[in-house]
């Protein structure tokens, strides 16, 4: 899949600074074949560097204008999202990042694999719990809706990924399922059909991709960073069909009183209208809230 995107789509050059055009990238290009020893060579050499520095700086002052319009564009449509990830981008900079990590005992570990071992140690420790369960959820008795997997629940699972996500270990991007079109909507269908018979998944499905992010502190200490998980796109197709499998069931059980993580319902409300119970008791001096 990887592949034939390659192939058909290309790839971008990479770019450090957002700022930066196809044609100062360009003029970097003529300016590397003028690195020559003789006098003309240097001398144009020269130019062609003054030239990239007043584009640099060109470039950038017209790219900064641009994120600032853009930030009070999306201020005016209430966009806080958009707006915080570009005010982010605008002012936002890079963590220096510790190549050692201390091991239990505190001793300072430099070799890759040593460090590698270390993590896969304290990932094992932090997500080694195991879950009670709740005795009324593990009593209901299974569905007898053993239907197979239709196209149209794949095709909602596969509108509903979200874009501009990180790729997991099999380095597939949400939008290159999503531009799959029907080739890609069958194929994920008979997986998932084939997870939903024999209730074996794919090994790659299994796999995820575990990042760190540094929080502040000690970047030696493991506990000083925050571990995010990094799943394979196409299985989120699978694991959002069962999810919409599970929800209608899930509803039935969950009590009247449940807000959270629920459609239509929200905890906010909740403690809204515990506030307004209360104001109205201290306004009146009734007896109680029963």
């Amino acid at each position: 899949m990887t592949n034939t995107a390659s192939e058909i789509l290309g790839k971008h050059r990479p770019v450090k600074k957002p700022w930066v055009t196809a044609d100062l990238l360009d003029l970097c290009d003529k300016r590397r074949e003028l690195k020559k020893k003789d006098a003309e060579g240097v001398r144009q050499y020269r130019a062609a560097n003054q030239d990239i520095k007043k584009g640099m700086k060109k470039a950038k002052m017209n790219w900064i204008e641009e994120q600032c319009q853009d930030i009070e564009d999306s201020m005016k449509k209430n966009n806080s999202k958009k707006t915080y990830q570009l005010v982010k981008d605008l002012t936002s900079t890079k963590q220096g990042r510790t190549t050692t990590i201390q091991d239990k005992d505190g001793k300072c570990l430099t070799e890759e694999q040593d460090i590698l071992k270390r993590w896969s140690e304290y990932c094992s420790e932090l997500y080694n719990y195991r879950a009670t369960g709740v005795p009324e959820v593990l009593n209901v008795p299974p569905a007898n809706d053993n239907y197979p997997i239709l196209c149209e629940e794949v095709e909602a699972a596969v509108k509903s990924l979200k874009k501009g996500k990180s790729a997991g270990a099999d380095n597939v991007p949400a939008e290159l399922v999503q531009a799959g079109g029907e080739a890609m909507i069958s194929a994920l269908l008979t997986i998932c059909n084939k997870i939903w018979q024999t209730g074996e998944w794919p090994r790659p499905w299994t796999q995820s991709l575990i990042i760190t992010l540094p929080k502040k502190g000690n970047l030696q200490l493991c506990q000083k960073y925050r571990t995010i998980s990094l799943i394979s796109h196409p299985s989120q197709v699978m694991l959002k069909t069962l999810l919409n499998r599970l929800k209608p069931q899930a509803e039935k059980i969950i009590a009247e009183e449940q807000a959270g993580f629920r459609p239509g319902r929200s905890t906010t409300e909740q403690i809204f209208n515990l506030r307004i119970l209360c104001e109205k008791y201290l306004q009146h001096q009734q007896e109680g809230v029963r």
